[in-house]
């Protein structure tokens, strides 16, 4: 299963990629002149306020140093959102000439920001707002209205006069839900933030019936672009919460991690039994779904298991994440390789000294066998052979069985995994062993270097637990993820769905994958830079390694 790695999307304290406290000196800037305002007379909305005390410059709150875009997948931002991102607007108005026109009144304003800046920003309006266009023909009720932009532009899109203070802290839970549900489409990477050149911008605007209006801007050739294929797409209101249904979906919840999950074994800090009398009480004291979604999600993030996800009416509700460097840069792979050939979920190119290369950046799609083996028919006679693995989150191990096939002449346990099969927690099956097979027509047989890194997980990790097999692999980069789990979707009233990871998989040493994962043979330290822009310097090292071994 393919996981996004994204950073909770809620309150909590940012840390640096090592884990330890990192204070974060906008964050507190932020509370202070918050606190500021609120000492200075801002107790509500209807008092009469000096207009030093009420006007913000979220510039200054959510500073940047970039000057242009970027957006390169590889290098996408973690963002972060919370109560305290929410403010208050006097009004809202965003034009681009007869284009388009966006108006509200009063509004409160949401704002995701990393430490690059606000990369996006949410208005939902008091009252209903207004959007015009000839794209869309008569005036249109909004009721809300996300943005996408470069976070230079903060202050332009909501100036000082606009903003009178904090904002309705209890639409927390509903931003979050819209954040997740925009950041399928537009500039994203995942769960994570591109950053648009300073005159780009999305406006995407959902009806109070469901319709979505979604236009690409460019202010520096005032054009408002409609794109029609999204209107079908607009967030679903989330289903109202009545107590029964709060009881009934926590029982089943809990129920079905208490009889089917399999690692409680491997987290004996948690008690489950105690986590139900705990996260009970808060669930059904909950007044909307979306903080009842959350209230589950708490309770499931101590599994810490990355193949835990939660779902309400279709939209993702962070449940447990943790930071894993990407170890890769294939925006540069072209420059470094020579003539670098693309199919699908495939990279392949042989270099000018005929060393092989194949990049695999998942294994979801059933035609990653077929276009393998198309790409290795033409390195039969390389030297060697780089996969490249770096960026692959999993998929379909039956797949990942296919493409490591053409690397053996004879059967290899790869893995082993057990289910529960009884009430206990240490009620598990004995170990079956999971075994890769010969898969013709022809097996490679010169030196291969597998790249890896934390971003591999899941199936691509059983990928490399197969590769080991072979004498002529050598693995180098970082150690993997360390997840797994078989996950089964379980449906649950008030229509949401959680997977439940069914097993404990383990490493052909019989030793647990979980949170350890698979030790390259040959680490790599990069230096700082070593994947910026034009460099893969991990790429680079593995060419040299190759290029230094004896022809075959």
């Amino acid at each position: 299963m393919q996981t996004p790695g994204t950073d909770e999307i809620g309150a909590k304290q940012q840390t640096s990629s090592t884990g330890f406290l990192r204070i974060n000196p906008n964050r507190c800037l932020r509370s202070w002149l918050v606190l500021a305002v609120l000492v200075g007379g801002i107790v509500g909305r209807g008092l009469a306020q000096d207009k030093s005390a009420r006007d913000l410059d979220l510039q200054t709150l959510y500073p940047t140093k970039l000057t242009a875009g970027d957006t390169s997948p590889d290098r996408a931002r973690t963002w972060e959102f919370s109560t305290r991102d929410i403010y208050s607007l006097s009004r809202f108005n965003f034009g681009i000439a007869t284009n388009l026109q966006v108006e509200t009144g009063p509004a409160d304003l949401g704002i995701g920001h990393g430490g690059d800046g606000a990369v996006w920003a949410l208005v939902i309006p008091r009252q209903d707002g207004k959007l015009t266009s000839p794209a869309t023909g008569e005036a249109k009720a909004v009721a809300h209205i996300w943005l996408r932009f470069h976070p230079a532009q903060l202050s332009l899109l909501f100036p000082p006069e606009t903003v009178t203070g904090p904002g309705t802290t209890n639409l927390a839970p509903l931003m979050r839900a819209v954040a997740a549900h925009k950041f399928r489409s537009s500039f994203h990477a995942g769960a994570n933030a591109l950053i648009p050149a300073p005159n780009d911008l999305v406006l995407d605007a959902d009806t109070p019936d469901g319709t979505r209006r979604f236009f690409i801007v460019d202010k520096g050739t005032r054009a408002a672009v409609y794109v029609a294929a999204f209107e079908s797409q607009g967030f679903k209101p989330h289903p109202a919460l009545t107590r029964e249904l709060a009881e009934k979906t926590f029982d089943q919840l809990w129920s079905a991690f208490d009889f089917g999950y399999a690692m409680f074994g491997l987290r004996p800090e948690v008690d489950w039994a105690a986590a139900r009398d705990r996260f009970r009480p808060k669930a059904l004291a909950c007044q909307t779904s979306d903080e009842f979604a959350a209230v589950c999600a708490e309770m499931l993030k101590p599994l810490r298991d990355l193949h835990v996800s939660l779902r309400l009416a279709g939209t993702e509700v962070p449940v447990f994440d943790r930071p894993r460097t990407l170890n890769a840069n294939p925006s540069a792979h072209k420059a470094i390789l020579g003539n670098l050939k693309k199919s699908g979920q495939l990279q392949s190119a042989v270099t000018s000294d005929n060393i092989g290369f194949i990049g695999l950046y998942g294994f979801e799609d059933e035609a990653i066998p077929e276009l393998f083996n198309q790409a290795l028919e033409p390195m039969r006679q390389t030297r060697s052979l780089i996969l490249d693995v770096r960026c692959n989150g999993g998929g379909n191990e039956r797949l990942a069985q296919q493409v490591a096939g053409r690397f053996f002449t004879n059967e290899f346990v790869y893995a082993y995994n057990q289910f529960r099969d009884g009430p206990a927690y240490t009620n598990l099956t004995q170990k079956v062993a999971r075994k890769i097979e010969p898969a013709g027509p022809w097996c490679y047989e010169h030196p291969v270097v597998l790249l890896i890194g934390q971003k591999c997980m899941s199936s691509c990790e059983s990928f490399v637990g197969m590769m080991t097999g072979d004498a002529q692999v050598t693995t180098m980069g970082d150690h993997t993820c360390g997840s797994s789990g078989n996950p089964q979707v379980v449906e649950l009233p008030l229509s949401m769905t959680v997977t439940l990871p069914q097993w404990i998989d383990y490493k052909p040493d019989g030793q647990p994958l979980d949170e350890h994962g698979f030790v390259p043979q040959v680490p790599f330290a990069p230096e700082l830079g070593a994947f910026g822009p034009g460099r893969d310097d991990l790429l680079s090292a593995a060419l040299a390694r190759l290029r230094s071994s004896a022809h075959p």
